[in-house]
């Protein structure tokens, strides 16, 4: 099969599961896994499994001579099989299968890149607008997508993407409250009655804005679960529970419960505790992996505006000199939010310093000023 196929298609092969695994392990950007069913150790389905965690974009392709329609369900269903054929092939069938395969990659790896990069700009432009609206619901935004792809390191999931631009754009709802309020709901204070039914159509309003962009559709739904229970309690009452909410809404829900007790002053190890005190309500896996996240978060210290750089991340509102609110925490310093900073300094009120920032975990002796 090599020498017929080295014409038209750069290919290595392994002989056996295992040293499979082993070539798939080694980063190689392959395109297309090929395998036969019946193999020492493990059969096909299970090695495409595998392989469709070690190489999850590469299209996969089964060989066999066995049609028991039961084994090629397990097949198709375990390892995400493209294409599978019976042998033996011949040379111009296994080409063109090939070549649909690797047709069938490129699409694949162009639509994610759609997704995580191009639509991932337009939302990034799209939040940071939201950051001139609401410095406040901007910087509970930030904090909370900063935790999420932290916690999503530790954990498994497909479309990540989703995840994330769910938790970056669920404070669009926040243009629809005053100003006041929004200040309010930042800084964990209680709402009345009527503050907090405003705090609660916030969900409404960024499905509304999310769900008319093209693509968006599992981010819309993952906002609409966000007020929704593990044990199924909480909206929207339709009897989803467990594994089967969205999971960017169970990790919504989790990270922004996790950020109002910040911002009520919480400690982090007692806002943990609370958490897992809610029986039932949260993915106990996140929610592990929350509390491995907030043990190892780093500490903060103050710099002054001059030394702020881009990368560093804000860890406390930034106010003018008469206490005007500019930027709320949890910011990442871009060019532009550095620009503005420095913009208002120059103005009469300038910009009250020190400024505190996160100190990463790994970090050496922290500056004089320094407060954690």
């Amino acid at each position: 099969m090599r020498r017929q196929l080295r014409r038209e298609f750069d290919v290595e092969t392994a002989v056996g599961a295992a040293n499979g695994l082993f070539t798939l392990g080694k980063g190689a950007p392959f395109e297309v896994i090929v395998s036969d069913f019946m193999m020492p150790g493990i059969n096909g389905a299970q090695f495409l499994a595998a392989a469709k965690k070690a190489v999850p974009s590469a299209t996969r392709m089964l060989l066999t001579g066995h049609t028991n329609l039961a084994d090629a369900a397990l097949t198709v269903n375990q390892g995400g099989v493209f294409r599978m054929l019976l042998k033996p092939v011949d040379h111009e069938t296994m080409c063109a299968a090939l070549r649909d395969c690797v047709a069938q990659h490129r699409l694949v790896v162009a639509e994610r890149e759609l997704l995580e990069q191009t639509l991932r700009g337009s939302v990034q432009a799209l939040t940071e607008v939201l950051s001139l609206v609401s410095p406040a619901g901007f910087g509970r935004g930030t904090r909370m997508r900063r935790v999420a792809s932290a916690m999503l390191d530790l954990v498994e999931v497909e479309d990540r993407w989703a995840a994330e631009l769910a938790v970056q754009m669920s404070q669009l709802g926040v243009v629809s409250l005053p100003p006041v309020v929004a200040d309010r709901l930042a800084a964990g204070d209680t709402l009345s009655d009527a503050e907090q039914a405003m705090a609660d159509r916030m969900t409404e309003v960024a499905e509304q804005l999310i769900s008319p962009i093209p693509r968006l559709g599992p981010v819309a739904e993952a906002i609409r679960y966000s007020r929704k229970g593990f044990d199924g309690s909480g909206t929207p009452q339709d009897g989803t529970a467990g594994e089967s909410i969205p999971f960017g809404g169970r990790l919504l829900h989790l990270v922004e419960d996790h950020d109002e007790l910040l911002a009520r002053g919480t400690v982090p190890a007692v806002a943990i505790a609370t958490l897992r005190s809610r029986a039932g309500r949260y993915d106990p896996v996140l929610l592990d992996a929350l509390a491995t996240v907030a043990a190892a978060a780093g500490g903060v210290r103050g710099v002054a505006l001059a030394e702020l750089q881009c990368g560093m991340v804000l860890a406390a509102p930034v106010t003018s000199l008469s206490g005007v609110l500019l930027v709320g925490a949890g910011p990442e310093v871009t060019p532009g939010l550095l620009t503005r900073l420095r913009n208002f300094a120059e103005l009469e009120d300038g910009v009250a310093e020190p400024l505190m920032v996160v100190d990463a975990p790994d970090a050496g002796p922290a500056d004089p000023g320094a407060t954690g």
